[in-house]
């Protein structure tokens, strides 16, 4: 019986620790991205079936901008939902990972440029700038094209 107990608060005692290990890599990731610079863009790396979904030329790669928040740098140069950034910081991108990546080295110049295709395939530069904290204020989100 002893033994039974035993173990049991062993396991309570390991899903505790679990968790708490959870925890704190939840506050410490959302500590991260508080820091990170925002432009207002939701991104998701470019797959086959986002492709297929949007219409997309087979040979396109880079990020789907899944969303644009309003009043934000992003929506004030003209980006939207449905774009495709093909390039960031004049370098071929192929994952929403490294479109981040160029954001955030961004606030060190205070811009970012981008080429960006629409979903008409027309290709565009877009230099949107990087504001050094998050920007506050309205959280509320553009919706994108039908």
């Amino acid at each position: 019986m002893r033994d039974r107990n035993v173990k049991s608060r062993a396991l309570v005692m390991r899903a505790i620790g679990s968790v708490l290990a959870v925890a704190v890599l939840v506050f410490a990731v959302s500590a991260q991205a508080q820091d990170s610079p925002q432009i207002g863009l939701k991104i998701r790396t470019l797959t086959a079936e986002l492709r297929k979904q949007h219409n997309l030329p087979e040979a396109t790669k880079g990020a789907l901008v899944t969303a644009v928040t309003a009043g934000s740098p992003a929506q004030e140069k003209g980006m939207s939902a449905g774009d495709v950034i093909v390039e960031a910081g004049g370098k071929a991108v192929d994952t929403a990972r490294a479109v981040a990546k160029t954001i955030a080295a961004g606030s060190a110049s205070g811009n970012v440029s981008f080429k960006v295709m629409n979903s008409k395939g027309e290709y565009r530069d877009v230099t949107v700038p990087v504001p050094k904290k998050p920007a506050a204020g309205s959280s509320a989100i553009v919706p994108g094209p039908k």
